[in-house]
C-alpha cells in the first residue's frame, strides 16, 4: 500500500511538473522520498497498533461419536460430507439384546408390584401369629403355675402327699418355656415381615424402586441403539459399514462429526500489535474462499496463552533453548457478522486475512480498510 501511494504521489508530482506548476527543483526531486518517510510515520507506522491485521483461521471441533452402548452396526443411513440436520440418524445398533433387557426389567417390575400386596399380607399373618403365640404361653404359664401352686400349698399344710406328681409340673414347666420361644421366633418372624413391608423410599418399595430404575437404564439403552447427529453438521470420514461392531469404551472413535460454522474465527496477530486489542472492536475479514467479499465482524475475546508459553505435566525440566527465536502471534478470537449469509457453507480450516480497528490511530483506519479490500479482490489472483 505504501508503494502505491507512493507512485501515485509521482504521477501526480509529474503532471504538475509538465504542466509548468511547479519546477524540478533539487527539493522536489527528493520530495518522493520525503513523501515516503512521511507515510511511514504518520500513518503505516502507527497503523500496526492503531488497525492491526494479521492472517486468520477458522476452526471447528470436531466431535467423536461413540455410542452408548456396544453392539453390531444394522445400518449407516448417513452420507459423508453431506449437511444433516441435528437429530439426525447417523448409524444403528442391534436392538434385539437391549430389547429383551427391557422385556426382562418390565416383568421384574411387574413381579415386585405383585408382591408388595403379599408382603403386606405376610406381615398380617406375622403379627396374627405372634397373638396366637401369646395365647398358647399364657395358657401354658396358667397350667403351670396351677399345678404349682398346688403342690406348694399342699406343702405348706403339711400333707404326705401333693396333688399333682414333679414329672407333671416338669412337663408343664418345659411346656410353658417352649412357648415362650415360640412367641419369641413368632415376634422376631413379625419384626422381619414388618421390615420387609416397611422398606420404602419415597414412598415406593425398596425393591418397587431398584427395579423401576434398572427400567428406566434398560430403556436409554434401547434409546441409544440409534446414534443421532448431535448438532447440525458433517461427517467427515465415514468408514463404518454394517456388520461391524462398535463399542462404548472411548478408546476409539467410530465416526468423526464436524459441527457447522458457528460463526467465529481466530486471527493471529504479532505480540507487539495487540496491546490495544480489546473485546468488542470492529474489525473485517476477508477469505480465500470468497474473493472480493469482506465480512463485518467483532473482537470476542484477546487468547492471552501461546503454545510457546504453556508447561505441559511432566517431569522434565522445561528448556529455553526453543524459546530464543521469533515471538509467537497471539491469538484473538472474531466473529463474524455472516447477516448477509455466505460463511455457514463454508468448510471448516479455511483462512483468509482480518483487520481490527483499535481506539487509538483512527486515521489509519481507511488506509486499512482499502489495504483489507485489496486483499480481497486479489484473492481471485492468488494461486493459494
Amino acid at each position: 500500500m505504501i508503494v502505491f501511494l507512493t507512485l501515485c504521489y509521482c504521477a501526480v508530482l509529474f503532471g504538475l511538473i509538465k504542466a509548468g506548476v511547479i519546477r524540478l527543483t533539487p527539493f522536489w526531486k527528493a520530495s518522493p522520498v520525503l513523501w515516503l518517510v512521511l507515510l511511514l510515520v504518520v500513518l503505516f507506522i502507527p497503523m500496526q497498533w492503531g488497525a492491526p491485521s494479521g492472517p486468520i483461521r477458522s476452526y471447528t471441533s470436531v466431535i467423536e461419536i461413540v455410542p452408548n452402548v456396544s453392539g453390531q452396526v444394522t445400518d449407516v443411513p448417513v452420507q459423508p460430507l453431506m449437511l444433516v440436520e441435528e437429530g439426525t440418524v447417523l448409524f444403528k445398533i442391534d436392538p434385539e439384546p437391549f430389547e429383551a433387557a427391557v422385556s426382562r426389567s418390565r416383568a421384574a417390575l411387574a413381579e415386585a408390584k405383585q408382591a408388595v400386596p403379599q408382603l403386606e399380607a405376610s406381615f398380617g399373618a406375622a403379627e396374627a401369629s405372634v397373638s396366637e403365640a401369646v395365647a398358647n404361653r399364657d395358657r401354658a404359664k396358667d397350667e403351670f403355675d396351677r399345678l404349682r401352686t398346688a403342690n406348694e400349698n399342699a406343702t405348706a399344710l403339711g400333707r404326705q402327699s401333693t396333688p399333682f406328681s414333679e414329672s407333671d409340673v416338669e412337663q408343664l414347666r418345659l411346656t410353658y418355656l417352649a412357648s415362650e420361644a415360640s412367641l419369641t421366633r413368632a415376634e422376631a418372624t413379625a419384626e422381619q415381615a414388618r421390615l420387609a413391608f416397611t422398606s420404602e423410599i419415597d414412598g415406593v418399595n425398596t425393591t418397587v424402586a431398584r427395579l423401576e430404575a434398572d427400567l428406566r437404564r434398560a430403556e436409554f439403552d434401547l434409546r441409544e441403539t440409534v446414534v443421532r447427529a448431535p448438532a447440525d453438521g458433517y461427517v467427515l470420514a465415514l468408514t463404518l459399514r454394517p456388520g461391524q461392531r462398535v463399542s462404548n469404551l472411548p478408546l476409539r472413535s467410530w465416526m468423526a462429526f464436524a459441527p457447522v460454522a458457528t460463526g467465529r474465527v481466530v486471527a493471529s496477530i504479532p505480540q507487539t500489535r495487540v496491546r490495544f486489542i480489546e473485546p468488542n472492536q470492529p474489525a473485517e475479514v476477508t477469505f480465500a474462499y470468497l474473493p472480493g467479499k469482506v465480512f463485518a465482524a467483532q473482537v470476542v475475546s484477546l487468547v492471552r496463552m501461546t503454545a510457546a508459553g504453556q508447561l505441559p505435566p511432566n517431569g522434565i525440566l522445561p528448556s529455553l533453548s526453543p524459546h530464543h527465536g521469533p515471538n509467537e502471534t497471539m491469538g484473538v478470537v472474531l466473529k463474524i457478522d455472516d447477516s448477509g449469509g455466505g460463511f455457514a457453507e463454508m468448510p471448516g480450516g479455511i483462512g483468509g486475512t482480518a483487520a481490527i480497528y483499535t481506539q487509538t490511530a483512527g486515521a489509519t483506519h481507511l488506509i486499512r480498510k482499502v489495504m483489507i479490500r485489496m486483499d480481497a479482490w486479489l484473492n481471485y489472483v492468488r494461486p493459494n
